[in-house]
C-alpha cells in the first residue's frame, strides 16, 4: 500500500528554509497528502546540501501558522507532557508511520524517542524536522529555559532560545528536553451572567483538544461536580454537551472547505478518525465528508 506524508508540513519546512535564505523546490501535492518517498527525498536532499541544522530551525515557522486548527489545538497545551500527549493523538489521526514515544521524565525533564516501524526508523532529516516543530511548540505554550540534548552522548543542540548545533546523525531520534519553568496560561474567562449551560459550553469550546473532567469544569464555573451534573441534566449531561460543542466546531471547519478531515477531527478533540466519523454522523445523520460536500 502506498504511504503518504503531510503536504502542509513539507510546505512549512520549505517556507522556514526560505526565511533562512535557503531556496528549495518542494514536491507538489494535489491535496493534503503527498507520497512519503517524495517527502523523504526532499528532506534528504536538503540535509545533504545544508546539513540538519536548517531543518531543525525550520520548525520556527510554526509560530506563524496559529490559524491552522491542528497547530491551534497543539498550542493550547499547558505543559510539555500535555503537548506530547496531544502530538501523539495527532499522529494517530494522520496515521503517521512515525511516533514520538515518552521514555521517561521527572519534574522539568522528559526523554522521548522518535521511532518508526520495526527495522524502518525515521531518517535523521525527518528526526530534525519533528524535533524543530516540537521545540517551536514548546516555546508557544510558554516553556522557559528550554535545553534539548540529542543522541546517546546527549549533545546539546538547543539552548538560549535557539538551535546552537546540528543534531547528530547517530541517535538523531533520541531527545531529552529540560526546562526551568512554564508561563501560566490565563484562565478562560467565564461570563458570570450567562446560564450554566452556556458558560460550560463556552468553556469546553475554548479548548476541545483538552481532556476535560467534570471536576475541572465545575471548579471553573464555581460550583461542585454534583451541582453541575444536576444543572446540565436538561441539556443531556456533561458528555452530551461536550459532544455538541465538538460537532458544532467540526461543522464550522468543514464548511470552511480548506482543512483535511484528519486535521478537523484532531482539532475538535476526537480520539481518532473513526471516532470523528461515528460521532459526527450520529449527531448530523451525515458523515463529515458528506456534510462538507452538501453544504460547503
Amino acid at each position: 500500500m502506498d504511504e503518504y506524508a503531510s503536504a502542509r508540513l513539507v510546505a512549512a519546512v520549505r517556507r522556514g528554509l526560505a526565511e533562512a535564505g535557503i531556496d528549495t523546490t518542494a514536491p507538489q501535492a494535489a491535496g493534503a497528502l503527498l507520497p512519503l518517498d517524495a517527502k523523504r527525498g526532499y528532506l534528504a536532499e536538503v540535509a545533504a546540501a545544508h546539513g540538519l541544522l536548517p531543518l531543525a530551525r525550520a520548525g520556527s515557522v510554526l509560530r506563524e501558522l496559529a490559524a491552522d486548527p491542528a497547530v491551534s489545538a497543539l498550542s493550547l497545551a499547558t505543559t510539555p507532557a500535555e503537548l506530547l500527549d496531544r502530538w501523539r493523538r495527532l499522529e494517530r489521526f494522520t496515521h503517521s508511520r512515525h511516533r514520538v514515544e515518552v521514555r521517561g521524565g521527572t519534574g522539568g525533564q522528559i526523554t522521548v524517542e522518535h521511532v518508526g516501524p520495526v527495522g524502518i526508523p525515521p531518517e535523521p532529516a525527518e528526526d530534525a524536522v519533528v524535533l524543530g516543530v516540537l521545540v517551536a511548540l514548546l516555546g508557544v505554550i510558554g516553556v522557559r529555559g528550554l535545553t534539548v540534548a540529542v543522541g546517546p552522548s546527549a549533545i546539546v543542540v538547543f539552548t538560549g532560545g535557539d538551535f546552537v548545533a546540528p543534531p547528530p546523525v547517530a541517535g538523531s531520534g533520541w531527545w531529552r528536553f529540560e526546562w526551568t519553568g512554564t508561563t501560566p496560561r490565563s484562565p478562560v474567562p467565564v461570563p458570570e451572567r450567562s446560564d450554566v449551560v452556556t458558560r460550560v459550553h463556552g468553556l469546553l469550546a475554548s479548548d476541545l483538544g483538552r481532556r476535560w473532567s467534570l471536576a475541572e469544569v465545575a471548579a471553573a464555573v464555581g460550583t461542585s461536580g454534583r451541582s453541575l451534573q444536576r444543572a446540565l441534566r436538561a441539556a443531556g449531561g456533561f458528555q452530551d454537551l461536550l459532544g455538541a460543542a465538538r460537532t458544532e466546531a467540526a461543522a464550522a471547519l468543514l464548511l470552511a472547505g480548506t482543512h483535511p478531515l484528519s486535521t478537523i477531527g484532531f482539532a475538535c478533540g476526537y480520539a481518532d478518525q473513526p471516532h470523528f466519523t461515528r460521532e459526527f454522523t450520529r449527531r448530523t445523520a451525515m458523515s463529515p465528508a458528506a456534510y462538507r460536500h452538501s453544504f460547503s
